[in-house]
């Protein structure tokens, strides 16, 4: 009964050693299949470009060019913003700087991305193939965010990309004082404004030179 008893201990002992080494396998490579969130200052090699303000990145992340917004598809400029991109960033490694907001609704990563010393949010308005797109969560004191508005500023005076687009101008435009965007005076979005919280632009340029952006409802 001894060497019985000897002989169960011996096979635990070899059973239990294996499951150890099984749970170890299996946890490795859990974490290999999930990886490790990137830190800021990590680098990316881009496999993909969506859009004009949207890539993909090799390990299978979706990026959203932080602060910025380009034309849609059937848009005006939607395809030179695209290919602008593709030239600038398609198979090239990219540095990504990420503020307070990291990922979108979407799971989508936003950040601000560098190319080659290039600041590639600020080259795209710098060329008018954008505009600049805040939301009250974006990190508006941040440095990049005034490069990118000097950058539009730039576009707006060379009527360059889609600032050279003729628009019918309203005779004022209309702005809730917490948000950053601006409406045409009928607007949906804008109707209920109680008067002292909005303020009125004469002319839309005069929204977009100070960090506003076109409602995506009237689109003024």
């Amino acid at each position: 009964m001894a060497s019985m008893s000897k002989l169960t201990k011996r096979r635990f002992r070899v059973w239990a050693t294996v499951a150890v080494l099984v749970v170890l396998i299996l946890a490795v490579r859990l974490v290999e299949d999930i990886g490790f969130d990137r830190k800021p200052t990590d680098r990316f090699t881009v496999t993909a470009i969506i859009d004009g303000d949207t890539m993909e990145l090799g390990g299978g992340d979706r990026l959203r060019l932080l602060s910025i917004d380009t034309p849609e598809k059937d848009e005006p400029f939607y395809q030179e913003a695209t290919d602008f991109l593709t030239e600038m960033a398609l198979g090239k490694t990219a540095r990504i700087e990420f503020a307070d907001t990291r990922r979108d609704r979407y799971g989508r990563l936003l950040g601000y991305v560098y190319i080659d010393g290039i600041f590639i949010n600020e080259a795209i308005l710098e060329n008018g193939l954008g505009n600049l797109y805040l939301f009250r969560d974006t990190d508006v004191d941040r440095p990049e965010t005034g490069c990118m508005l000097s950058a539009q500023r730039r576009a707006i005076a060379a009527r360059k990309g889609i600032w050279s687009i003729t628009r019918h101008p309203e005779e004022s435009y209309i702005a809730k004082n917490t948000s950053f965007r601006f409406h045409r005076p009928g607007c949906a979005s804008a109707a209920r404004l109680k008067k002292g919280s909005y303020r009125v632009f004469r002319i839309r340029e005069e929204a977009l030179m100070e960090g506003l952006s076109p409602c995506r409802n009237c689109k003024p």
